[in-house]
């Protein structure tokens, strides 16, 4: 199993939209195989952390990003709205 984690910063006037559009994602990730969340720091509110759990690779969730239209406009859209992404692969070890 894997985690693949983004972490970025979104301004509080902008969370409604953005939450909405990734909301209406959750169902596409599903059908590729990936168990997708999204956090926010409850003492810090612009602070997000997105999860992906699935048992594909990096590789295979980069190849998504980079080849599905879907995939590359909501990765586009969190690098437009937060500026930084930090971008973290876990693989389970227990």
């Amino acid at each position: 199993m894997n985690l693949i984690t983004l972490s970025f910063e979104v301004a509080e006037e902008d969370q409604a939209d953005f939450i909405r559009k990734m909301e209406d994602m959750k169902d596409f990730w599903d059908v590729k195989g990936f168990v997708f969340s999204l956090f926010r720091d409850t003492s810090r509110k612009s602070r997000f952390l997105q999860l992906f759990l699935t048992e594909k690779s990096v590789d295979q969730f980069t190849a998504l990003i980079h080849n599905d239209s879907k995939a590359k406009k909501m990765f586009e859209d969190v690098k437009e709205i937060a500026g930084h992404v930090v971008v973290s692969c876990m693989e389970c070890l227990v």
